[in-house]
């Protein structure tokens, strides 16, 4: 294997070169190679004679980058740890010149903290992504940060999850000087780091305020250890802080809430390319049709050079359209995002259609019919007038695309030999939506499951309330029966029937009653002017309706509810990858977060299941099927055999 440090001396001066972010391994970061190889150049650097500094600096893309920073802070047995390599420069004999370019986050700015003098090339970035993903820097990176700028500017900078610009970083502290170039001329007096804390006394009283502050949410917890790191900072030797620091960032990388975190970071980075295609090129789209567009998406594609003919169904609609899209540019051009020709060029790609009819061919239609106008638009565009993409059509005919959207999700599904156009419709929704992934159904399927599983609850002895509660406290947006009163039982009826799930006696009573959602002032709540409330006869009912079922009650403490809610959400996410519905589990997970509000720092239903262990899992499931639940699909008894888990299904397995 190549080295990834290179050692060269120039007279007095010993530059160690590593391999940038476009020669390094992908998203290899601070990995035990390049550590190895660092701790390799830096030694034979100090055993030369005559040495006046040492220069370190990255090649082509800037410092390495970890696509999981938690990485840059592994410990391995036959390598130097991060925090082992920055206490060799901080203890160097010669002053330590750190020039920067590109992103610098996790590692590198472990190492650059370390460093005599930081000097950073203009456009380089400046980040801290681990209090985000659920643990505090190591390496001494948060500890040495924190003693050379002060805790509260240190703490707003890792909390905040902001890339910094040069300039910010310069303002802030996070470099000391800003080159002109990478190569530019090396200073002759290089400053010394500030060792120590400045102003011991402010230092303190600057944390205890911090301290006094009411704290709540996942995050809590990760906040009270970089308090105390902090802490330790001030109160104890450089070396025992650091020492404190490494635990304190040890023990959060372990924890659930950062494999979760970290979990759906590695899957949102996957979903950039579409699981269950081909690596073809993807289809170069520059005229378009849409027929009921939103207004953000057709401003978007404008914008982006696209070549536009928009429709709709009604003519007020396209005029509205057109109406928000030119305030949108207009605006624009005010905040000086966009030129008046810039502006100009864009609304000239934008053109009106009466009707269907009326459209030009194009490379790719992109439609929400209405009732009626499925046959109008195929028939229009047939022989190869353009490759038709429906939003909200279940059946598709041979070379169309579908796609469904919800919340800040779409999903794109075709039949076979269609994945170049697919990756062009996922680039032409991404201009509108933060994810598309490939996957038929998926968000609706787990909405239904959610309804049906809460609807089991219920009737197996818990209370709406008690359904509701125990799941909000564990982290969902809302409960089920919240979102069923949000979004209507006609609603959650015609989604039954079209996902062939069929309601059990509690729903089935409350559409006799007529208590249909919030929109009706009744449904599993009952509403007035002072918000929703139970309704008071509530306790009575339902012993109704289980006595009428033959079902004797239980009790449901919030962890059991919790747990019987995960369960089955995993098994429909289970059965859509059976089914080919799904194709990376973490796709799956992204849905169950984006569309139905699972807690994104509990990872997502499949990342619960392979945490609680598959077997259990799966022994939960066949005790849940004697209350009407569907039984688990064979995945799990294939998984299970192979001793595997859902996370392995979006890796490659090793031969």
């Amino acid at each position: 294997m190549a080295e990834r440090a290179k050692l060269t001396r120039d007279g007095a001066w010993a530059r160690i070169v590593m391999a940038g972010r476009q020669e390094a391994p992908r998203g290899a970061g601070f990995d035990p190679a390049l550590r190895a190889d660092l701790h390799r150049a830096f030694t034979e650097a100090l055993a030369g004679t005559g040495l006046r500094a040492i220069v370190l600096r990255a090649g082509e893309g800037g410092w390495p980058v970890a696509a999981d920073p938690a990485q840059d802070y592994l410990v391995q047995a036959d390598a130097p740890t991060l925090a082992g390599l920055a206490a060799m420069i901080a203890r160097s004999p010669v002053p330590v010149i750190a020039l920067m370019d590109g992103l610098v986050a996790g590692g590198a700015l472990a190492l650059a903290q370390a460093a005599d003098l930081r000097i950073a090339r203009p456009g380089t970035r400046f980040a801290a992504p681990e209090f985000g993903l659920g643990f505090v820097p190591g390496g001494g990176g948060m500890v040495r940060l924190a003693r050379r700028i002060g805790v509260e500017p240190a703490l707003e900078f890792v909390t905040s999850g902001q890339v910094l610009r040069t300039e910010a970083a310069h303002r802030l502290g996070l470099c000391d000087t800003v080159a002109t170039g990478i190569t530019a001329d090396l200073p002759d007096d290089i400053a010394p780091r500030a060792a120590a804390i400045a102003e011991p006394q402010s230092y303190i009283d600057s944390l205890a305020r911090l301290r006094s502050q009411p704290r709540q949410g996942p995050q809590a917890e990760v906040m009270a250890r970089l308090l105390d790191v902090c802490e330790a900072a001030v109160l104890l030797p450089e070396e025992e802080a650091i020492t404190f620091e490494g635990v304190a960032c040890a023990d959060l990388i372990a924890g659930e809430m950062s494999q979760a975190l970290r979990h759906v970071l590695a899957a949102r980075r996957r979903a950039v390319r579409l699981a269950g295609t081909g690596p073809g090129a993807t289809a170069q789209i520059t005229r378009l049709a849409l027929w009921n567009p939103s207004e953000r998406l057709t401003h978007a594609l404008v914008e982006r050079g696209v070549s536009v003919e928009i429709g709709a169904s009604e003519p007020a609609r396209l005029e509205q359209i057109l109406q928000v899209v030119a305030r949108a540019q207009h605006a624009g051009v005010a905040a000086g995002h966009l030129t008046e020709p810039q502006r100009a060029a864009a609304w000239d790609r934008l053109t009106p259609v009466a009707g269907i009819a009326d459209f030009s061919p194009a490379q790719m239609v992109l439609a929400a019919p209405r009732p009626g106008e499925v046959a109008a638009l195929r028939t229009h565009f047939a022989g190869g007038q353009g490759v038709l993409a429906l939003e909200g059509v279940r059946q598709r005919e041979a070379g169309e695309l579908q796609f469904s959207r919800a919340a800040a999700l779409a999903e794109v599904t075709g039949g076979p030999e269609t994945d170049a156009a697919l990756q062009a419709l996922a680039g032409i929704l991404r201009a509108e939506r933060d994810l598309v992934i490939h996957a038929e159904g998926l968000s609706a399927s787990f909405e239904t499951t959610f309804w049906l599983a809460a609807e089991r609850m219920v009737m197996a002895g818990a209370t709406p309330a008690a359904v509701d509660a125990a799941l909000t406290a564990w982290g969902f947006a809302e409960g089920p029966f919240a979102r069923l009163d949000r979004r209507g039982l006609p609603a959650a009826f015609a989604q039954f029937n079209a996902r062939d799930g069929r309601a059990g006696a509690y729903l089935n009573w409350l559409g006799l009653e007529g208590r249909t959602g919030r929109a009706a002032g009744k449904g599993v709540w009952l509403y007035g002017k002072a918000g929703a409330r139970i309704w008071p006869d509530e306790e009575e009912e339902l012993r109704a309706l289980r006595r009428e079922a033959g079902i004797t009650p239980q009790v449901l403490a919030p962890p059991e509810i919790v747990a019987r809610i995960l369960a089955e959400l995993a098994r429909a996410g289970a059965d859509a990858l059976q089914q080919g519905r799904a194709h990376r589990a973490g796709d799956v997970d992204l849905v169950a977060i984006s569309v139905l509000g699972f807690p994104r720092h509990r990872g997502g239903p499949l990342f619960q299941a392979d945490r609680a262990g598959l077997l259990a899992v799966r022994k939960r499931l066949r005790a849940l099927a004697d209350e009407s639940a569907p039984a688990p699909d064979t995945l799990w008894d294939v998984l299970i055999r192979n001793g595997r888990r859902f996370a392995e299904l979006d890796e490659p397995v090793a031969a």
